[in-house]
């Protein structure tokens, strides 16, 4: 047997290669252009700027002075120089002049080495930008853009309602201060989620800053790791709602069971909305005899198939599953076309007869796979009942034994007309469905769901029972307990939360030694000073200087991976890493609320920081990530502000995040506001971002902070928003301020409120501490019920003392 050789990719772009966007007028080119553009940190360069910057005439200007005929010849030199004009390291913008035929053939020229990102959107959103022939006319056209380019996004409408937060909800008495979610939230999210698939930048940067998070280790390397299956033919006609999927899986595996008329654009807007709706990476599978079609001859098949593989590669899926049994031309123009996409190698025994684990056939089937460069190695086969669950694992085995690394990760299992064997044979990617779907509709995961799966690991002893909390030394009133006990119920772990009062190190090493610990989320007066007794830290804890989760590591060796890999099992801790996720859980907050007139231009935009506290720490890194340069701080005690502003002004040094001045002294990033009396410091705008990190009841026996923000830095004429951590009272008096400030003065300020921020927090820590995706949406309102609870309890606000330590 001739040795098998895995073609070129030819998608394997540059990193730092130009992105080119093109799509009809309304598809919003400009706009994402400038979010894609942000979040690289590259120039934006459009058409018409570039036409104008050549020629010194605006395109109106032109035509009017040299006519259509010479317009036309100029227009067409002008497009081919600003392709080759940036090559590298730009966004690039393209106007209509990507329909004529000559630079339709440039950027078919210019998409073999660079990204060339076809936009496009709902028909109806285009129509209404213009009259119904008009729209017509143009989406047709708009058909040749698929042609010239070799990606595409499909740009869903941006409602941003999932923004507003379900814990400030109809019964808590915030809700005329809900935070008008910021426009264009979600597009932002979706499009650079994208930008960082097709530039293979996105899990790289996840895990250099923090290896635990629930994002950084794909499925295929977790410990455990499930496929949820969604076919093309149910997703038409759902019975259930996008938010009933969330957490049901650690991936999704669409399948094109169906080809309806508008097949392309239909599955361009499928793959668009479950990244929008639940954020997970997707396994792209074509259904080689789909149900329903009529028959077509092999060749029929072939060029469908080919076409609805080679359309999953152009969104950008995280992987696409290639059946190598299928033609080999079919074969080779997948793994020549993948881009950054992974490759899931298929091998599929469907009828009576498969072939045996132990056959040596198995054995080549991995082989192959492995020389053609898949990522992921997939057997499948019938099994009528009689085959031992002992084969499989001997035949993982000889896998192990028999092949030279590096070797794919390999998913193998039967499965009967009764569904997938139970219990799960495969470790990872291992097919489930949700709860509430009917069995007739995929009879490959009739039997499994995750949180059944997951719950049997416990069963079965390969995962252990644990114990988290919240340590402090005022956690009597957190919301955490409440809301971590809900996600380990709905995940089916046997998990216990509970919230535990200490003040000291030696207190919370006690805790921490513990066999059965699994992670605790720490709060005063821990954040900072168990800094020095940590060897492992994330990225983020270490630039902000203080830990808010602490794990315990229990890997056999000492990688990292191993690590991740061990939680939800006990024993004695190696060592324990330190996270942050106070300051995301922040980010994640003002990204919903500010609005797109106050969005961050780094020479410009203003925050204002209030305390100088852990909470303040993450909240000024926080501001930093969202490329705020400009960072005030105001503290009680004027000498702790300043050393928390030391601290990050000699961090964004080391950083590169400032230039040296003419001097050669580096500006300052943070600057200490001495007294509320003081007027705002001139050469700098009013703060559009306001973030107050001081307890509103006692802590430690000190007065509350009665805080409200000097009138005269509320001027921003665009308004802006106001992050408040505290949530004992819920309506502090800057939040009472601020509403009265909104209804008298400027409506165009919002109000992000404690509740918010804790659900955050919380929701990040449970994936941080279990490894597993956390079901936000209960825990938010889980966490909103314990609060009302709470209320209820003490009998009014006013002597509700949680705070935003406590959580």
């Amino acid at each position: 047997m001739s040795p098998v050789v895995p073609p070129k990719n030819e998608r394997a772009f540059d990193a730092n290669a130009s992105i080119v966007l093109v799509g009809c007028r309304g598809a919003g080119k400009r706009t994402l252009g400038f979010m894609g553009a942000l979040h690289l940190r590259r120039p934006l360069v459009t058409e018409d700027h570039y036409f104008e910057k050549i020629t010194g005439l605006t395109r109106g200007q032109y035509l009017s002075r040299n006519g259509r005929e010479a317009f036309a010849r100029q227009n067409a030199e002008v497009f081919k120089r600003m392709l080759d004009s940036n090559r590298t390291g730009c966004v690039i913008e393209c106007g209509m002049s990507s329909l004529a035929d000559e630079a339709q053939e440039a950027l078919r020229a210019y998409s073999r080495t660079h990204p060339v990102v076809y936009i496009h959107r709902e028909k109806e959103q285009i129509a209404l930008l213009m009259d119904a022939a008009d729209a017509e006319q143009l989406l047709k056209a708009d058909e040749k853009h698929r042609s010239c380019s070799n990606l595409e996004y499909y740009n869903l409408l941006d409602s941003s309602n999932h923004a507003s937060s379900p814990i400030s909800g109809s019964s808590t008495p915030m809700d005329s201060r809900n935070p008008t979610p910021s426009k264009l939230l979600c597009a932002r999210e979706d499009f650079t989620r994208f930008l960082d698939l097709i530039t293979g930048r996105g899990a790289t940067r996840a895990w250099l800053e923090s290896p635990f998070s629930v994002n950084a280790i794909p499925p295929e390397f977790r410990s455990y790791s499930y496929a949820l299956r969604l076919r093309l033919s149910y997703l038409m006609d759902m019975d259930l709602e996008w938010e009933d999927f969330e957490a049901r899986g650690d991936c999704i595996e669409l399948i094109i069971d169906h080809w309806p008329n508008d097949l392309h654009n239909i599955v361009a807007r499928q793959v668009a909305l479950i990244r929008r709706k639940l954020g997970l990476p997707i396994i792209y599978h074509v259904e080689e005899n789909p149900r329903g079609e009529r028959r077509r001859s092999l060749d029929e098949r072939n060029a469908m198939d080919a076409d609805l593989l080679e359309l999953g590669l152009r969104l950008g899926v995280d992987y696409i599953s290639l059946d190598l049994q299928r033609d080999e031309e079919l074969v080779s123009r997948v793994l020549r076309h993948r881009g950054r996409s992974k490759v899931i190698g298929n091998f599929w025994y469907m009828g009576f007869g498969a072939t045996p684990w132990l056959d040596d056939v198995q054995v080549e089937n991995y082989k192959k796979a492995q020389a053609l460069g898949c990522d992921v190695v997939r057997i499948v086969r019938f099994c009528a009942g009689d085959s031992d669950v002992s084969i499989l694992e001997e035949f993982r085995n000889k896998i192990q034994r028999t092949i030279p690394d590096p070797k794919p990760p390999l998913v193998a299992y039967d499965f009967s007309v009764l569904g997938v064997r139970t219990p799960l044979q495969s470790r990872i990617l291992s097919p489930v469905k949700h709860p509430d779907m009917e069995n007739e509709r995929d009879h490959l995961a009739t039997v499994s769901t995750a949180t059944g799966s997951f719950e049997l690991l416990f069963r079965q002893f390969l995962l252990d029972p644990l114990q988290f909390y919240v340590l402090g030394s005022n956690v009597s009133y957190s919301l955490s307990p409440a809301m971590h006990n809900a996600a380990y119920d709905f995940a089916g772990m046997p998990h216990t939360f509970q919230a535990v009062t200490c003040s000291t190190l030696d207190d919370l090493n006690q805790i921490c030694i513990s066999d059965a610990f699994g992670g605790g989320s720490l709060t005063a007066p821990f954040k900072v000073a168990i800094m020095p007794h940590l060897k492992v830290k994330s990225h983020h804890a270490t630039a902000i200087g203080a830990v808010n989760v602490l794990l315990p590591l229990r890997g056999k060796t000492n990688g990292i991976l191993d690590h991740a890999n061990s939680r939800n099992k006990a024993g004695r801790a190696r060592t324990f890493f330190g996270d942050n996720t106070d300051w995301s859980a922040i980010l994640t907050c003002l990204r919903r609320a500010i609005s797109p007139r106050n969005f961050v231009q780094p020479s410009r935009t203003t925050g204002l920081v209030i305390g100088a506290g852990g909470m303040a720490r993450a909240a000024i890194y926080a501001l930093i990530q969202l490329g705020c340069r400009n960072v005030f701080i105001h503290n009680r005690t004027y000498a702790n502000a300043v050393k928390v502003a030391e601290h990050f002004n000699e961090w964004a040094a080391t950083q590169g995040l400032v230039s040296p001045q003419a001097n050669g002294s580096l500006p300052e990033i943070c600057r200490v506001l001495p007294s509320l009396l003081d007027a705002w410091p001139s050469g700098y705008q009013l703060p559009t971002m306001i973030i107050s990190c001081v307890p509103a009841t006692s802590v430690d026996g000190n007065p509350p902070a009665d805080f409200e923000i000097p009138l005269g830095w509320l001027g921003s004429p665009t308004g802006g928003v106001v992050v408040e951590l505290a949530y004992g009272p819920l309506v502090t008096p800057l939040v009472a301020q601020m509403q009265a400030f909104r209804q008298g003065v400027s409506p165009a300020w919002s109000i992000v409120d404690g509740l918010e921020v804790v659900g955050e927090m919380a929701i990040e820590a449970f994936e941080l501490m279990t490894g597993r995706m956390a079901p936000k949406r209960l825990m938010k309102e889980v966490g909103r019920k314990a609060w009302e609870l709470q209320q209820s309890h003490q009998g009014s606000m006013a002597t509700f003392s949680g705070h935003f330590t406590g959580r």
